[in-house]
């Protein structure tokens, strides 16, 4: 079963707790904006008479919407995708035991029913840690977009869905440790190159996998390779508040260790970088402390400041950020 613009908001809704579902895959804030008048009307014509508060085409948010859909149904009906409860791995992740900030809230999404020639490839992994400040794990915009989009250029994607507020530092960093461990020791089920793994995080979910990178205690917990999208860098300069005070839990003597410029050396994994100039909620300094974190500790790295896309624009495909998605398979592509 699949779901396209010419299914309506009522198919959508009328799936078995489908609407329950979409407010961890998709996002109750955006599901709020579709007029409930044209709940009938094909999602064709509903993306030409909804808006966005922001401005951008409601197009943009449809196509996240089936995204979420199509994914659900993966995971549900289809077959071919599996949310590993990282924490319990005798048992898949359960929506009726979802607690936020709880163990039993994380999950790995992964795919499933793999071939047998897929197996027996050394594919590229890469695990998407959505932002979300600490607070929750976006999974429309940073999360499944990027999944399906390095699904196509020949990655093994997975997405991590991590512990967030009320949970506290390590609890996330906990989280992507156990992730990229479960990929290597199932690299053979998965057909992936267990020397080949790629942490990608946006806003929050940078700080995760830049910090990870750096503070896992165990070299099998360790990234090969860093991705960090508008990332939340610092806690001492030019923060962003609301993810340093919710991943401390408000301990302020966390900050300096938890910032992530400060923990670069040598051994530090390749990392891209990139972030927009006109980011008005986590200063671009951000990402260009990282940059220089990176170029003094002699780190192969590229790093991108794009004039406008502002902040959370995912694969910023209608945004002059659109390019950083090519850009960054190019240039993990060059150390294959």
């Amino acid at each position: 079963m699949r779901i396209t613009k010419y299914n309506s908001m009522n198919d959508i809704l009328a799936y078995p707790d489908m609407e329950n579902y979409l407010r961890v895959f998709y996002s109750e804030y955006l599901l709020d904006m579709y007029p409930k008048e044209a709940y009938h009307l094909p999602l064709a014509r509903m993306e030409q008479i909804g808006k966005t508060p922001w401005g951008e085409p409601f197009s943009i948010i449809v196509d996240q919407l089936i995204d979420a859909v199509n994914l659900i149904l993966d995971l549900r009906e289809n077959g071919t995708r599996r949310a590993i409860s990282l924490w319990n791995e005798s048992e898949d992740w359960s929506l009726k035991k979802d607690r936020k900030g709880e163990k039993e809230s994380v999950f790995l999404l992964a795919p499933d029913n793999i071939t047998e020639e897929v197996r027996k490839k050394r594919r590229p992994a890469v695990i998407i840690c959505p932002g979300g400040g600490y607070c929750e794990v976006c999974f429309s915009g940073e999360g499944t977009p990027i999944l399906n989009y390095m699904e196509a250029q020949g990655y093994a994607a997975f997405i991590l869905k991590y512990r967030v507020s009320p949970a506290v530092y390590p609890a996330p960093q906990e989280d992507l440790s156990l992730a990229i461990r479960y990929v290597r020791e199932h690299a053979l089920e998965f057909g992936v190159d267990p020397d080949n793994i790629l942490t990608l995080g946006a806003s929050a979910g940078g700080h995760l996998c830049a910090s990870q990178a750096a503070l896992a205690k165990r070299v099998e917990d360790t990234p090969d390779k860093v991705c960090l999208c508008y990332p939340v860098i610092s806690f001492t300069e030019e923060p962003h508040e609301g993810s340093a005070e919710l991943l401390t839990g408000g301990d302020t003597s966390l900050r300096e260790m938890l910032s992530a410029e400060n923990l670069v050396t040598e051994s530090y994994p390749e990392t891209f970088v990139w972030t927009c100039a006109d980011d008005d909620c986590v200063p671009p300094s951000n990402a260009v402390r990282m940059g220089a974190a990176l170029k003094k500790a002699h780190v192969r790295h590229e790093l991108f400041v794009y004039p406008s896309g502002g902040h959370g624009c995912g694969l910023a495909f209608s945004k002059e950020a659109h390019d950083w998605s090519r850009a960054m398979v190019e240039f993990f592509k060059d150390q294959q």
